[in-house]
């Protein structure tokens, strides 16, 4: 009896023993150096990866455990809301050390290299602002945060929301942005970016402008557009709420605000944009209406600096002129009270 208790209680010391071997946490504090653009999974068994998250050639991650049965490593990447994801032990080589801050995550990298007051700083260049008529888009995106709040005496009920400042061309995005981090954002997972470093000034004028803050909309923005705008988050934003002032403080903006529900034409709004800007800047302005004849957004090409002490009339100048397929639309109006 006592022999048979000893045998059983020797199995279970081998079975702890080959299971701690098995899952070993990391004792060393080491990192993986990857190697190869491998994929990290936050299941290693189902391979289930959200957010499409690869290693980066050349970065290190903290390593948190390795299973020498898997012959896999868990690790962190900073970049995700859930940083532990798993990678195949042959997707890098183990250092003994290595520095955290900032290497494994690109929203981080775009912020050291652009995210400080650039030296470089603004650039003349093309830029097509984006405005949305909240109202219009509400009507078919109601499950949104920012059209389940909407009330018909909230600001974006009755004025230009900004989308966004687009450096142009329009391939000219993503600047400085891993494949994890893209993947995420064409995921539409903005959720999961890293927050935006905003002042709390630009930050407060930023939700008042634009709604879509409430989905995360500003960091969907900044890593595909502003990244390429060649300043820090906190300048790219201030300038983009400027100019979208600027368009709904002008006779173009009491268009829209006092023509709600009724129709608009294209004539119409590039004849204010002449009085408001300047003649001939009518011209560099699109504007786009929705499959129920709703006008949706307006898209305005600039070039040149733009200069938070200046005048967007410059910048419409010297810009592409733009075509319109939508001749006329009607202003739609809040629906929710």
């Amino acid at each position: 009896m006592q022999l048979r208790f000893l045998v059983l209680l020797l199995s279970l010391v081998i079975n702890f023993t080959l299971e701690a071997k098995s899952y070993s946490k990391s004792s060393s504090g080491g990192c993986l150096k990857a190697t190869s653009l491998c994929e990290a999974y936050q299941s290693f068994r189902k391979k289930t990866n959200p957010g499409n998250a690869h290693l980066e050639k050349g970065q290190l991650y903290p390593i948190i455990e390795r299973s020498n049965k898997n012959k896999a490593f868990r690790i962190k990447i900073k970049s995700l809301k859930r940083s532990s994801r798993w990678v195949k032990s042959s997707c890098g080589e183990v250092v003994a050390s290595c520095s955290v801050s900032t290497k494994n995550t690109s929203t981080t990298k775009a912020l050291k290299t652009l995210g400080k007051k650039s030296n470089k700083g603004r650039k003349k260049g093309s830029y097509l602002l984006a405005l949305t008529w909240q109202p219009s888009f509400c009507e078919t995106h109601g499950s949104k945060k920012e059209c389940r709040t909407q009330t018909t005496n909230r600001y974006d009920a009755t004025h230009w929301s900004l989308h966004g400042l687009w450096p142009q061309p329009r391939n000219n995005a993503y600047c400085g942005v891993s494949r994890t981090d893209k993947g995420i954002d064409r995921n539409k997972r903005w959720h999961l970016l890293e927050p935006l470093k905003l002042s709390q000034k630009t930050a407060t004028e930023l939700a008042f402008v634009m709604p879509a803050v409430a989905s995360n909309l500003q960091r969907h923005e900044w890593i595909k557009h502003g990244t390429c705008y060649g300043t820090d988050a906190d300048t790219y934003y201030a300038d983009s709420i400027y100019l979208t002032k600027q368009i709904n403080d002008s006779i173009v903006g009491k268009l829209f605000n006092k023509g709600v529900g009724k129709h608009v034409t294209l004539k119409q709004v590039r004849q204010h944009f002449d009085k408001a800007f300047g003649q001939g800047t009518g011209g560099k302005v699109d504007m786009r209406c929705d499959r129920k004849g709703r006008v949706s957004e307006l898209w305005i090409n600039l070039k040149g600096k733009v200069n938070p002490e200046g005048n967007i009339s410059e910048l419409l100048k010297d810009a592409l002129r733009a075509g319109s397929t939508c001749k006329a639309g009607l202003i739609d109006r809040a629906n929710r009270f």
